[in-house]
C-alpha cells in the first residue's frame, strides 16, 4: 500500500496585518489532494473571513457545518459565493484544516472538509461542495471583517499517494 505524503506548495507567515492571502502557485497537473492549515488572530477588532477558488465569486459554493461551544450545539449550512472562515479575536487564534479533494479533477466538482477550534470559543466541522469542475489552481483567503493579524500562519499542501 502506497505511503501518502505531504509536499509543501507554499506557507505565508503575515509580518503585518493583511486582508487576504492568495496562494496562486498550484499545479493544475498535480494530483492527490490539498490541504490547508491556517493559524490566525484578527487584528482590528474580530477577523470573520472566507475563501474562495480561482477567483470565483459566483454562487458555486455549498456547505453544511456544525459547532459547539460548550454550552448549545449549532448547524446550518446554505450556498454562497465563498466558504466561510470562522472568526478569530485580537487574543485568541482560530485554528483550521482544510482537506480539498482530488483537487486537479476536471471531471467533477471538488468536495472538502474542515475542522476548526479556538480554545475559548468553540469547535467546528464543516463539509463542502465548490460547483466547477476545473482543477485548482488558486485559493484567495480574504478576510470579511478588519484584517489577519501579523505572524498569523497559512500553509498549503499537496497530500499525495505514490
Amino acid at each position: 500500500m502506497a505511503t501518502p505524503t505531504y509536499t509543501l506548495i507554499d506557507s505565508v507567515t503575515l509580518g503585518s496585518s493583511a486582508s487576504s492571502v492568495t496562494f496562486s502557485s498550484i499545479s493544475p497537473t498535480g494530483k492527490g489532494d490539498l490541504v490547508l492549515t491556517m493559524e490566525f488572530k484578527g487584528s482590528g477588532g474580530n477577523a470573520y473571513g472566507a475563501l474562495r477558488f480561482n477567483g470565483d465569486t459566483g454562487s458555486n459554493y455549498s456547505t453544511t457545518f456544525a459547532l459547539g461551544d460548550g454550552s448549545a450545539p449549532g448547524q446550518g449550512g446554505g450556498t454562497s459565493d465563498k466558504i466561510a472562515v470562522f472568526a478569530a479575536t485580537t487574543t485568541s487564534s482560530y485554528l483550521e484544516q482544510y482537506q480539498i479533494m482530488d483537487y486537479s479533477a476536471t471531471d467533477k466538482h471538488k468536495s472538502l472538509l474542515r475542522r476548526g477550534n479556538r480554545a475559548d470559543y468553540r469547535v467546528d466541522m464543516l463539509a463542502g461542495r465548490w460547483a466547477n469542475t476545473a482543477a485548482i489552481t488558486s485559493i484567495e483567503i480574504f478576510a470579511l471583517t478588519n484584517s489577519y493579524a501579523a505572524g498569523s500562519t497559512f500553509h498549503l499542501y499537496q497530500l499525495v499517494s505514490e
